[in-house]
C-alpha cells in the first residue's frame, strides 16, 4: 500500500491515478466503446438542442414541396387547417398564413402586414424577432416590417418596423380571426385580410417585384413534420452550411462538431457513426416523451393546484428562460409537439394575448385514451374576448387526431355549438358520438391512441390569470 493510500482518510475516494487502471491507459476496446457512447450522447444532445430548427425546416420543406417557394408565395389555409396537414399542434380555429423567407437570397425584405393580424416573425431557431398585431408594434393597425439579414451593414430607411434576424431564413406566421357563423365560422373576410399581405425586396422597383400568390393549403395532404430518420442530420448539416456561424451558439457548434457537423467541412460519418446517429434520432424522441409523461419535479408546468392542465412554457418566458437558467428540457418538450413561441403567447396580457392550457390526463390522473368517452365542462363566460377553442391532438408529435372527423376542434365562433342554460358548455371526446352530445359539441378520437386536449383562449381575460375561471378536468364516462 502506498504512503498516499495509507495517509488517506477513511472513506475518501481514491484519486484517478488509482481509480483508472492504477495509472495505466484503458484497454483499446474499452476506449473505443466509450468514444462510441460519447458520440451517441452528443448526438442526443444535438437532437434536443437543434429540434426547433429541424421543426422549422420540416415545415418549410413540406410547404415548398406542395406549394412552391419564394418571397411572393404565401400559402393560406383558406378553408381552415384540418388533420390532412401534418404540422405540430396546428390551430384549426383561425386562418393560417405561413411562408419561409430567405434574406440571403433576396436581401432585406419588406412585409406589408394587414391590420388585425395575430402573428410573428421568427428566425429558424424559432426565436421571435417580433410579434405582429395587437401585441406587436403595429398595434393591429397593420404596418411595414423590414427584415434584415444577420450580416446586413447597409442603410436602414425610416418608416419601417425594422428587425435583424440571426439566421438568413425567417418564418412568417400570420393568423386571421374568422367571423361567427350560424353553421360554423365564416372564413371569407379572414381570408381576404390575409391576402392583403405583401412581401418584396427592399431595393426592388415596383415594376420588377413578383406578384403575390396565395395557394390554398386546405384539403391537401401535406407533410410538414420534422425528419424522423437520417434526414434529420443531413438537413441539419445543410442548415449549418447555409447560415452564418454566428447563428449557432459556440457551445452548441462544439457539440455538432463532435459528431462531424461543421460549417464548410464534409460530413462523412462511418458505418458505426451512422448507426449511432440513427439510434439517436429514434431514442431522443422517446426521451423527450418520457420527460413529458413523467412531468417536472418542480411542477412548474401545472397551471392549477387542483386541475390536470399544463402550461407548455412551464411559467417561463417565450425564450425558454427560467429565473436563472435556459430551460432546455422544456424547450425540447415544446418543439416535439408544437411550433412558434412568441411573447403574446406567454405574457399575461389582458384582452390581447392568448393562452393554451392543455391536458393529457383526466380528472383521476389517467392518460386520455381515444377509446374512451370523456366530458369536458367549461364554466360560463370563458375569459376570451376574441374566441375560445378546444382541439384534440396526438401526444407523440402534436398532429391533429386522424379520425374520420377531419376537424377535431370546437370553437365559440360556431353559433351552432350547444350552450347550457347557465352559459356553461359541455364538450365530448370519444370514438363515437355520445347520446348526450350534440353533433357540434363532439370531438372524435382514435381508439388505442392517447391524445391531448388543448383549450385556447384568445383575448385572455383577468379571470384566467387570477384563476377565478378554470376549465374543469376531463371526466371519463362509464361504458
Amino acid at each position: 500500500m502506498s504512503k498516499a493510500t495509507q495517509s488517506r482518510k477513511a472513506g475518501a475516494a481514491a484519486p484517478l491515478v488509482e481509480q483508472i487502471n492504477n495509472g495505466r491507459w484503458l484497454d483499446q476496446k474499452e476506449a473505443s466503446a466509450l468514444l462510441d457512447e460519447l458520440f451517441f450522447q452528443r448526438a442526443i444532445h444535438a437532437y434536443m438542442s437543434m429540434l426547433p430548427v429541424l421543426n422549422t425546416i420540416g415545415m418549410r420543406d413540406g410547404s415548398e414541396a406542395a406549394f412552391g417557394g419564394g418571397y411572393n408565395i404565401l400559402p393560406i389555409w383558406k378553408d381552415r387547417m384540418d388533420s390532412r396537414c401534418w404540422v405540430p399542434t396546428p390551430n384549426a380555429d383561425v386562418i393560417y398564413s405561413m411562408s419561409y423567407l430567405d434574406l440571403k437570397q433576396h436581401g432585406p425584405l419588406v412585409v406589408a402586414a394587414p391590420p388585425n393580424i395575430i402573428g410573428m416573425f421568427t428566425d429558424f431557431f424559432q426565436r421571435t424577432l417580433t410579434d405582429v398585431g395587437l401585441i406587436g408594434p403595429d398595434r393591429a393597425r397593420g404596418g411595414l416590417y423590414l427584415l434584415l439579414p444577420p450580416d446586413y451593414d447597409g442603410p436602414v430607411p425610416q418608416g419601417y418596423f425594422a428587425f435583424t434576424s440571426s439566421t438568413y431564413q425567417v418564418l412568417l406566421f400570420f393568423r386571421t380571426i374568422m367571423s361567427p357563423g350560424a353553421n360554423g365560422p365564416e372564413m371569407k373576410q379572414a381570408v381576404k385580410t390575409a391576402e392583403q399581405t405583401r412581401v418584396y425586396p427592399l431595393w426592388e422597383t415596383e415594376k420588377t417585384v413578383k406578384p403575390m400568390k396565395f395557394p390554398n393549403g386546405s384539403g391537401k395532404n401535406v407533410d410538414m413534420m420534422y425528419p424522423v430518420d437520417m434526414a434529420f442530420w443531413t438537413k441539419l448539416k445543410a442548415f449549418v452550411d447555409y447560415e452564418p456561424a454566428s447563428a449557432i451558439p459556440p457551445e452548441t457548434s462544439g457539440v455538432l462538431a463532435s459528431i462531424g457537423i461543421r460549417k464548410g467541412a464534409p460530413f462523412k460519418p462511418d458505418k458505426t457513426q451512422k448507426d449511432l446517429l440513427l439510434k439517436a434520432v429514434l431514442t431522443a424522441p422517446r426521451m423527450i416523451m418520457a420527460m413529458r409523461q413523467l412531468g417536472r419535479p418542480d411542477k412548474r408546468e401545472r397551471y392549477y393546484e387542483d386541475r390536470q392542465y399544463q402550461n407548455t412554457w412551464a411559467s417561463g418566458t417565450s425564450e425558454w428562460l427560467q429565473e436563472d437558467y435556459l430551460d432546455i428540457n422544456q424547450r425540447a418538450c415544446y418543439f416535439q409537439i408544437a411550433f412558434s413561441s412568441a411573447s403574446a403567447m406567454v405574457m399575461r396580457t389582458l384582452g390581447a394575448g392568448s393562452k393554451y392550457p392543455f391536458a393529457t390526463q383526466d380528472a383521476k390522473g389517467e392518460f386520455l385514451d381515444g377509446g374512451n368517452t370523456y366530458r369536458l365542462h367549461l364554466p360560463p363566460n370563458p375569459p376570451a374576448s376574441l374566441f375560445w377553442a378546444v382541439t384534440a391532438y396526438n401526444i407523440t408529435d402534436g398532429t391533429m387526431t386522424s379520425a374520420p372527423q377531419l376537424l377535431p376542434s370546437i370553437n365559440s365562433l360556431d353559433k351552432s355549438v350547444s350552450i347550457n342554460d347557465d352559459g356553461s358548455i359541455d364538450l365530448w371526446f370519444g370514438p363515437t358520438k355520445p347520446r348526450a352530445a350534440s353533433g357540434t359539441n363532439w370531438i372524435q378520437t382514435v381508439p388505442d391512441r392517447h391524445f391531448l386536449a388543448a383549450v385556447r383562449l384568445y383575448g385572455t381575460g383577468v379571470e384566467f390569470f387570477d384563476q377565478s375561471w378554470k376549465p374543469d378536468d376531463l371526466v371519463k364516462e362509464k361504458k
